[in-house]
């Protein structure tokens, strides 16, 4: 029987629980309530928790030993926790892996749980993988130790207003690099052509361009998880709900003082960070011995031996792991193979790009590509699966030499793999 996947909020606030279950819902996930005297009192669910959320309010008192407590009670050390804060924090002294400041909205408290749940995934499999690597093919890979020195980089977007004035100066105590763009036209220029850890967009005369370019931000694979910030006067701005669904990470009061406003921006620059240097690290293990020289995607061996690897580790967990094959065939029976070795080649590298960084992916044969999503069923994975399929079939892929158009069709299956391991792998 697989483990239900359930988030922990530590609050006294009932409305608060209300507001953030059916995102949490929608993600397959149940959200526990519990409050500070029950959690005195010893009362803690059965499931160990796939994240924390407390609710501390003015003063953080004891809650980090009560988290260290929680993680203890679960021999789990690695549950993230996320703090809610009316003051600004100092993150390294509150004992939490990351942390909002109130006012927070729903979606922000959802979208930075699973941002923390993503980063604690990623953290245990990138532990697998060099296990793996060390076990199987007798590589001791060393990532790289960051000291993160760099100045953070913001870009603004907007009308050079006093409220503008107010960003700059807040950011600049703080020696971060601000680059202004005023308007969305030359925002896209920057933002195509340089990195940035936030971007920050003028909201004072409403929500247009900012809601424009952060939907159009979340259509990007570079700009997908950049944090992007609406400034605004609370008093008279309506449209929070809207401004979320549109894909703002947060909402600053010109209002707020000069710290509040400097943590708020950077706070999320500093998450964004955390994100990408993972994803490096990601990118940076492997070599000759377990990637595929066209595609720099897994291999089968490796592929094979990191599969038992993972699903020994999950099925302790008693969560799923699964498993899509996509088998890539010409339209045309007939087709030369010479220009389908092309296609194939794009649509490897095309792979990376459309999963989770945790998520596995390999190549197995010329024309045939392996998925394993670990801790997710086949049923959760539907509408991940459909949109690959729906972005592959969409894709123009041609001959590099001639030009000419090369066809294709595509047999995607999906299984949540059972206890078999051998069997597991043996197939893939």
């Amino acid at each position: 029987m697989m483990m239900i996947k359930s988030i922990l909020l530590i609050s006294e606030d009932k409305t608060l629980e209300t507001s953030l279950n059916d995102d949490f819902k929608r993600r397959g996930y149940v959200l526990v309530t519990v409050t500070i005297s029950e959690l005195s009192a010893g009362y803690l669910p059965k499931t160990p928790p796939q994240a924390i959320i407390v609710q501390i309010g003015s003063e953080i008192g004891g809650r980090p030993a009560s988290v260290v407590t929680i993680r203890e009670h679960y021999n789990r050390p690695n549950i993230p926790s996320l703090a809610l804060l009316e003051a600004t924090p100092v993150l390294e002294e509150t004992g939490f892996d990351s942390a909002l400041i109130e006012p927070c909205h729903p979606a922000q408290i959802f979208l930075r749980t699973m941002g923390l749940i993503r980063v604690s995934e990623m953290e245990r499999e990138i532990t697998l993988r060099l296990q793996t690597l060390e076990h199987d093919f007798d590589l001791k890979p060393q990532l790289p130790r960051r000291t993160d020195n760099k100045r953070f980089k913001v870009l603004f977007i907007g009308k050079a207003s006093p409220e503008f004035m107010l960003v700059i100066n807040a950011l600049q105590q703080e020696h971060v690099r601000v680059v202004a763009a005023f308007t969305s036209f030359t925002a896209f220029d920057y933002l195509y052509e340089q990195t940035f850890d936030a971007v920050v967009m003028n909201g004072m005369d409403g929500e247009e361009p900012a809601f424009t370019v952060t939907q159009t931000m979340r259509k990007n694979a570079k700009l997908y998880h950049l944090p992007a910030l609406l400034l605004v006067d609370r008093d008279n701005f309506k449209n929070e709900t809207q401004a979320y669904e549109a894909g703002i990470n947060d909402i600053i009061d010109t209002k707020s003082t000069l710290d509040v406003i400097s943590s708020r921006i950077l706070e999320q620059a500093n998450f964004h960070r955390l994100h990408s240097n993972f994803k490096h690290d990601f990118n940076v293990l492997g070599g000759e011995l377990c990637l595929d020289n066209q595609t720099s995607l897994y291999n089968k061996a490796y592929f094979n031996a990191h599969l038992t690897r993972v699903c020994n580790h999950f099925n302790n967990l008693n969560l799923p792991v699964s498993l899509c094959l996509i088998r890539i065939k010409p339209a045309n029976d007939a087709a030369q193979d010479k220009p389908m070795s092309s296609a194939y080649m794009q649509i490897g590298r095309m792979l990376k790009n459309l999963v989770r960084i945790q998520d596995v992916t390999a190549r197995l044969g010329p024309n045939l590509y392996a998925i394993a999503f670990p801790g997710q069923s086949a049923e959760q994975l539907g509408v991940v699966t459909d949109r690959i399929g729906s972005i592959l079939k969409c894709a123009r892929f041609s001959d590099p030499k001639t030009g000419d158009v090369i066809d294709i069709k595509l047999e995607i299956t999906l299984n949540t793999l059972g206890e078999d391991i051998e069997d597991e792998s043996s197939a893939a």
